[in-house]
């Protein structure tokens, strides 16, 4: 299985989840990884994320969790 989305349109995901706390509440310090799957779900069957393999996924809460590691949790509480 292949990622079926650019770079470009992984960011966007990125930043979406981000800018909507789709990755909280955080789990061990890590993202959500199970709220973030939902999301992303509910995005694709209402047509406003295209479609996306399960690595496509993975690499966007991959990237999540490096921020996360690299930019500490903007000072909330790590649950």
């Amino acid at each position: 299985m292949t990622c079926m989305l650019s770079a470009a349109e992984t960011g966007v995901v990125v930043f979406d989840v981000l800018r909507n706390d789709f990755h909280r509440p955080l789990v061990n310090g890590k993202c959500n990884r199970e709220n973030i799957e939902e999301q992303i779900t509910v995005g694709i069957l209402s047509g406003h994320l295209s479609p996306m393999t399960q690595i496509d996924v993975d690499y966007v809460c991959d990237m999540i969790d490096d921020l996360i590691k690299e930019y500490g949790n903007g000072g909330h509480q790590v649950v």
